[in-house]
């Protein structure tokens, strides 16, 4: 064999004994950081943007990370807590984002309430002249008492976790329907992308955002440190974000300037 020759198949094992390093760290600064961005990562470690982008493909391809746009989350192996888990912790703060959101309705409206905690608590202070869609049980149960309220609920089979229904030709009901606003919640907003925890909510909560003309997000900081596996929307794409505090710079630079932040 030639000299080359083995002196190229030890580079070889080189490089692939110094990439596996490099994965190991990454993971272990993923645990630490609960996301990572691939500028992060060259700038860390640094090598060239391919480099990382095939490790970051390396580690999503043995199901050790979720991809996101540019970047790294943990997997989200354990579920999050149940809607009746959330609604027990509901808090003087989802409450003022609920207050917050409802000065932004006004009669004769046609608006749409996701599931949520926050949605329900926004429900239970609704009662004026509008009509409302939604899917949440929960927002059911409060509206069914205001009698201004022209109140629709989207049915199918029920989903017991975040108490909702869906139904393939039931949620197609929407389309030929607009709203003026829509309020919807999140289960994560990491890395600037609004995510949930069931694929059959999110495919609800798209038919509503492609026919809205006023999207509203309400949803609290702690969101970005949540993880989810359903994608909707990036945080920039809504109107209004309503929060329990002001964000932080790097929160802002996600956000933008065409999205309104009330907290």
């Amino acid at each position: 064999m030639k000299a080359s020759t083995i002196e190229i198949r030890r580079e070889r094992r080189s490089q692939l004994m110094y990439q596996e390093q490099r994965l190991e760290k990454i993971l272990k600064l993923l645990e630490e950081k609960k996301q990572l961005s691939a500028k992060e990562m060259v700038d860390y470690f640094q090598v060239s943007k391919d480099t990382i982008r095939r490790d970051f493909t390396l580690l999503s391809q043995r199901q050790l990370v979720r991809r996101t746009h540019g970047g790294l989350l943990p997997l989200n192996k354990e579920p999050g807590p149940s809607y009746l888990d959330r609604s027990q912790t509901a808090n003087k703060e989802k409450t003022a984002m609920a207050q917050k959101a409802l000065q932004l309705i006004q009669d004769e409206q046609v608006l749409f309430l996701d599931v949520s905690t926050s949605m329900t608590l926004l429900a239970s202070l609704l009662d004026r002249a509008v009509t409302v869609y939604s899917h949440s049980l929960d927002n059911a149960i409060q509206l069914s008492s205001h009698s201004q309220v022209d109140f629709h609920l989207l049915g199918g089979k029920f989903y017991p976790k975040n108490r909702f229904y869906y139904d393939v030709n039931q949620a197609h009901i929407l389309d030929n329907l607009r709203f003026d606003l829509a309020f919807f919640g999140a289960s994560s907003l990491a890395n600037g992308e609004v995510t949930f925890q069931d694929a059959e909510d999110v495919a609800v909560k798209a038919l509503v955002f492609e026919r809205t003309r006023t999207k509203v997000l309400v949803a609290e900081s702690a969101k970005f440190h949540q993880h989810a596996n359903y994608y909707l929307a990036r945080l920039k794409q809504f109107d209004y974000w309503i929060t329990d505090q002001k964000p932080s710079p790097d929160i802002l630079k996600l956000v933008g300037s065409e999205t309104s932040i009330l907290y």
